[in-house]
């Protein structure tokens, strides 16, 4: 439904616009205040973000998966706000600029292998059923617990409990099919 709605507003529909708010505020609200910020923070964070979307919603046609892209906006929104906060008082030039070549080596070593297990997590992911993908973002992009994903799903905290072990199984299984590939290549 909210992604008919999200369709619609980026077609013109202003009515939509509302539908895709109250679609996503509570989740994003729950975001909010679990990563540590205060109920008018989140507020205000989330406003912004609608704010933004709803002036550049010209721009935003590739969006594919809106939830991530609200999730993701409010995210950098409130790293923003906090930023803007707490500023950075004083800068040591020295620390800056001594990072020696067998750092950065080492750094885009560290990068590299970084990007691999992401794509392949990203990969196990896609192989989970949508529900149970849904149920391992929020419990470990957002660190919901198995009783507010239970809240947000309407599921029981057991069910979602037993739906993460299995996805983790499932992913287990297929990554240990991709080491078996990739140390025959």
């Amino acid at each position: 439904m909210s992604k008919e709605a999200w369709l619609k507003f980026l077609e013109g529909d202003e009515n939509s616009f509302s539908e895709v708010y109250h679609a996503y505020f509570n989740e994003l609200f729950a975001y909010a205040l679990k990563i540590g910020f205060d109920e008018e923070t989140c507020k205000d964070a989330i406003q912004d973000v609608f704010f933004k979307i709803y002036v550049s919603k010209s721009q935003l046609y590739h969006i594919q998966n809106i939830e991530f892209y609200l999730l993701h906006c409010l995210k950098n929104r409130l790293f923003d706000i906090y930023k803007s906060e707490n500023k950075i008082t004083e800068i040591n030039f020295h620390d800056i600029i001594t990072e020696n070549e067998s750092s950065i080596i080492e750094r885009m070593i560290k990068e590299e292998r970084e990007i691999q297990i992401k794509k392949q997590l990203i990969h196990l992911l896609k192989s989970l059923p949508p529900k149970q993908r849904k149920i391992i973002q929020y419990h470990y992009q957002l660190n919901l617990s198995s009783k507010e994903i239970g809240e947000l799903l309407d599921l029981s905290p057991a069910a979602v409990k037993k739906s993460i072990y299995r996805a983790l199984k499932k992913m287990k299984e297929k990554s240990s099919l991709f080491s078996r590939q990739d140390s025959s290549i």
